[in-house]
């Protein structure tokens, strides 16, 4: 029997465990996050090492993560990703949310073994609610600010309307790509824009879609 049937008759017949490695500084390799260190750890808790995918990236713009993205692709439904630690979900609090979310969205499990938390338990999972509320009250200050700032500003006689540098065909490109899982270093790569660039376009995108 081939290796395609026989990992066809493992998915029918259990749910898979995956894992997921990362190391984007030198910085990090020297404090205990080294790619062997990691992968040694998800060994350890049950993760096949074929199963295991692992991103070495670089800092800024030009962070790439293949790894993250090959993984999104061979997960299913009542999977499990496990990683090391939160912090290797993403690169800041919010890039962590949005990929927890959208495993969450897809059935897909996390379990991680720094800080213990496992999304199959019902105290993981309130743990990711939490890391959500939070989330969405950080972005929600985030906008109370930058309206508040705007209006100062219009008051004063500023104008603060910059002109857009995309079309909505790319800011809907941009939402499409993150709702499949890409982090936004990957959106920013690709559409060749900034960070801010790409939260622009996808808050576009959300509008259209809500006025649809």
């Amino acid at each position: 029997m081939d290796s395609e049937n026989i990992h066809s008759i493992e998915r029918i017949n259990n749910k898979m465990l995956y894992g997921y490695i990362r190391v984007s500084t030198g910085t990090q390799a020297i404090h205990g996050y080294s790619l062997d260190e990691q992968k040694q750890a998800l060994m350890n808790a049950g993760v096949e090492e074929k199963r295991i995918f692992m991103d070495a990236g670089k800092t800024g713009t030009n962070f790439n993560r293949d790894g993250w993205i090959n993984l999104t692709k061979a997960v299913r439904e009542g999977d499990t990703i496990v990683c090391y630690s939160m912090d290797r979900l993403g690169r800041n609090f919010n890039e962590i949310v949005l990929s927890m979310n959208v495993l969450e969205k897809n059935g897909i499990n996390i379990r991680t073994i720094r800080e213990n938390v496992n999304t199959e338990t019902a105290a993981g999972r309130m743990v990711a609610q939490i890391f959500s509320a939070v989330a969405e009250m950080e972005h929600a200050l985030i906008l109370e600010r930058t309206a508040a700032g705007r209006e100062a500003a219009q008051k004063s006689g500023k104008v603060c309307n910059r002109p857009k540098t995309y079309t909505m065909r790319k800011a809907r490109k941009a939402l499409e790509y993150r709702e499949q899982g890409w982090t936004i270093d990957d959106i920013a790569v690709r559409l060749k824009t900034s960070h801010a660039g790409v939260y622009r376009m996808m808050a576009d995108a959300k509008k259209e879609r809500e006025n649809a």
